[in-house]
């Protein structure tokens, strides 16, 4: 019987040390922003949702990935038609939550592509960093800011392929659902 107690004892003692949190965090967003290259001056709406996936440690830091999808935007050319737009971007994220109830990231993407639906069917391929700012003043709802620079190194369609040296920058508004297991 005391070697059950003792077994017992052990086991809760480490598990209440050995403390591993996950975060999921489903999101919806909007996001505008405006795009600019050599040849093309446009602006951006698109409707994302997404959800991060990371491991916090227990020091507030947390580490993983965010993956973006843009179910619907518009992608509006100076001059042009408007065209359908999509975005699929993953990221690499790393961020850290205050006790004062704020929190911060930053994120590096890793995959980047916004498809668009109209002559030629582009795709913008390039390299996004965003950072972003959150607060929960709502109980199990935080309401975040998100800053997304990306420069476009590459423009694939339907007519050809061709390097760009363009940049795109935007805003993302956005309600998430942070959840801890």
């Amino acid at each position: 019987m005391k070697k059950m107690w003792l077994v017992l004892a052990l086991l809760v003692g480490f598990s209440a040390t050995a403390k591993a949190d996950i975060l999921i965090e489903p999101y919806l967003g909007y996001e505008m922003g405006s795009h600019t290259d050599t040849t093309t001056t446009a602006k951006t709406e698109l409707v994302n949702m997404g959800a991060r996936l990371a491991y916090k440690t227990p020091v507030m830091l947390w580490l993983g990935v965010d993956y973006n999808l843009g179910v619907s935007g518009n992608y509006k050319p100076d001059g042009q038609s408007n065209m359908d737009a999509k975005r699929n971007t993953l990221y690499a994220v790393a961020g850290i939550d205050l006790p004062i109830l704020l929190r911060g990231w930053v994120g590096y993407g890793l995959m980047d592509e916004i498809k668009m639906d109209g002559t030629g069917n582009p795709k913008i391929k390039g390299k996004p960093v965003k950072l972003g700012v959150g607060t929960t003043f709502l109980p199990f709802i935080s309401l975040n800011v998100e800053y997304i620079m990306e420069n476009i190194d590459k423009v694939e369609s339907d007519t050809g392929d061709w390097a760009s040296k363009g940049k795109m920058d935007s805003w993302m508004i956005s309600v998430s659902l942070p959840l801890q297991f």
